[in-house]
């Protein structure tokens, strides 16, 4: 069978998306010797790929809009080029498939419904748009894929997509590496938060729970990964700093260390040498950071929402995400608490031990296999 896949997150390889398309394809490429693959990309991307999968460029053609163009190629020329090469099944592997019913069955991974819940997404009229296509082309789909029961509720109420057409099949966790010295610098024992930084994410807040709770009292660092130039520099200030007098604050213990992207390999020596990961984001379809971090064996102290209890098992601690005080006591009694931080540790990782990149392939070619 010849499967066709929209892989343009490949190109982007610091995304959740981008993680989840290398991530699922290397599995398959392990699992999967019988179907012939052809990722569809609009840049070539340097990867060892095994004989039956094929990267196949597609350009795109210049537009006065970049997210026309970026239409156009999902929704246009990927479709025509899955026709060229008389593909069997197509795997559209974030919702981009085109409003036009195709010729061949076609599955869809929906990993969230935040572009239609959060009007952040949609401020634009080119984003309405394109989520308003989007939307409605899903109702073409033979069949979705997603990460989690919380989003596959979510699909149901909010896309009107049939319960009996949306799979959930979790994510697994990334390959362990060799242990490196560490390539950022660290001075002291600190927290980590690994994620985006657009409004769900709430970093804000946690950037102010760890100034008035924890900054000048305890010796810990907070490690924004990716957080450089995102303009939260200016939420550092000294309002929570106790005084020596009207004027001159105490210095604080604690420090904040915005860095640049990382890759996979300088981010897990971070998962592995962090005190916790603290994630407060107020929406995720699955928080693919926390399952990482359990599976390093890191304390994890995260937002009370669904889906963290549900890929965590809730072997987690867990705060209110809206209330700077209640992010704040959470951190600083699990910190206070190592005996606890210890057991928090192996019931996560041993959790984490049933999310794995070959159980999420295999469960991607049982949906392929449905309509062979």
């Amino acid at each position: 069978m010849k499967i066709g896949i929209n892989a343009r997150f490949l190109t982007q390889p610091y995304t959740g998306t981008g993680q989840y398309t290398r991530l699922l394809l290397s599995a398959l490429a392990r699992l999967d010797s019988a179907n012939e693959y052809f990722l569809f990309t609009p840049e070539l991307v340097e990867w060892n790929l095994p004989d039956h999968f094929h990267q196949l460029r597609i350009l795109e053609k210049p537009s006065y809009s970049l997210s026309l163009q970026k239409a156009h190629w999902e929704h246009v020329l990927v479709p025509q080029e899955m026709k060229k090469w008389k593909i069997d099944l197509a795997h559209f592997l974030y919702p981009s498939n085109p409003w036009a019913r195709l010729p061949f069955p076609t599955i869809v991974t929906v990993h969230d419904v935040i572009p239609w819940i959060f009007p952040a997404y949609r401020t634009r009229w080119r984003s309405k748009l394109y989520q308003f296509y989007a939307r409605h082309a899903l109702k073409k789909a033979d069949h979705v894929i997603t990460p989690s029961h919380f989003s596959k509720k979510e699909i149901v109420s909010t896309l009107k997509v049939k319960e009996k057409n949306i799979t959930v099949i979790p994510h697994g966790v990334p390959p362990a590496f060799p242990t490196l010295g560490p390539t950022v610098p660290l001075r002291r024992p600190f927290l980590l938060y690994v994620g985006g930084y657009d409004e769900r994410k709430n970093v804000p807040r946690l950037i102010q729970a760890f100034l008035k709770y924890l900054a000048h009292e305890t010796a810990f660092d907070l490690i924004l990964v990716g957080g450089k130039k995102k303009g939260l520099e200016s939420l550092i200030t000294d309002e929570y700093a106790p005084r020596v007098s009207a004027t001159i604050p105490v210095q604080p213990k604690g420090h904040i260390i915005f860095t640049d992207q990382l890759d996979a390999r300088e981010l897990d020596i971070l998962y592995h040498q962090a005190t916790l990961l603290v994630h407060p984001s107020l929406y995720e379809g699955f928080n693919l950071p926390v399952l990482e971090a359990m599976a390093a064996g890191l304390p994890v102290a995260a937002a009370d929402i669904p889906v963290n209890r549900e890929v965590t098992g809730e072997h987690a601690v867990f705060f209110d995400p809206l209330s700077i005080d209640s992010i704040g006591q959470t951190l600083r009694s699990l910190l206070a608490n190592a005996p606890f931080q210890k057991i928090l540790a192996q019931d996560a990782r041993e959790k984490a031990r049933e999310y794995r990149w070959e159980k999420s392939a295999e469960e991607t070619l049982n949906v392929y296999n449905l309509f062979i």
